[in-house]
């Protein structure tokens, strides 16, 4: 009784068959891993540089900077340091991300990204009475793939009237990703025992 056998050419035409599913399949599982991969860092990773950008705002310090009149070398003028623009904002933070100091940071939006910058306020490269980001600063990339990133600002803080700079109780990041709009909302808290100190030596100037 001959028995059915598998030819030569079957085999392998059998072991090239197997050898695409099995190299098909590595490559998906490998596509799969790295996507998986890429959303754990995006799910551990965002949230905590979320929660930084927070605290860099809750911790605003009120530095003033003074600068005389030029027409009126008796008077003053009093600017509390936070510029802001749609792409950018710079202030005085007791709670900068990289330093235990107080420091002037920056966070600017550009490229489709976000990234800070921070100098400490009493280095000895630093000009206390001008603070400025330093040119050795370190720049750091916080948020990537930000579409259409901007900033925006409501509802001024009241400061005394000699004060010519508004700051804002709310500062808003705006941003699109995957066609979803985003919308983060950070509250400015500045420090109250300073504005009394200046509150209190303005009075006792006057």
């Amino acid at each position: 009784m001959n028995r059915p056998a598998f030819s030569l050419i079957e085999v392998l035409v059998a072991m090239v068959i197997v050898s695409l599913i099995t190299t098909t399949g590595m490559f998906a599982f490998k596509l799969a891993l790295n996507q998986i991969n890429r959303q754990s860092s995006l799910t551990f990773e965002e949230p905590m540089r979320f929660t930084q950008i927070k605290n860099l705002f809750n911790a605003t310090y009120f530095y003033v900077v003074e600068e005389k009149d030029k027409f009126n070398p008796m008077e003053f003028k009093y600017e509390y340091l936070f510029n802001k623009t749609d792409n950018e904002i710079t202030f005085v933070s007791d709670g900068p991300i990289y330093s235990k100091r107080l420091s002037l940071v920056s966070l600017k939006i550009k490229d489709d990204s976000l990234f800070y910058m921070e100098t400490p306020i009493y280095d000895k490269k630093q000009d206390y009475k001008k603070p400025f980001i330093s040119e050795d600063a370190q720049e750091y990339k916080l948020l990537k793939n930000i579409k259409n990133a901007k900033f925006k600002y409501e509802e001024p803080i009241d400061l005394p009237k000699d004060f010519e700079t508004k700051i804002p109780k709310l500062v808003i990041l705006e941003f699109k990703r995957d066609s979803v709009d985003y919308r983060y909302i950070f509250d400015v808290k500045y420090n109250f025992y300073q504005l009394k100190q200046y509150l209190k030596s303005k009075r006792e100037v006057n």
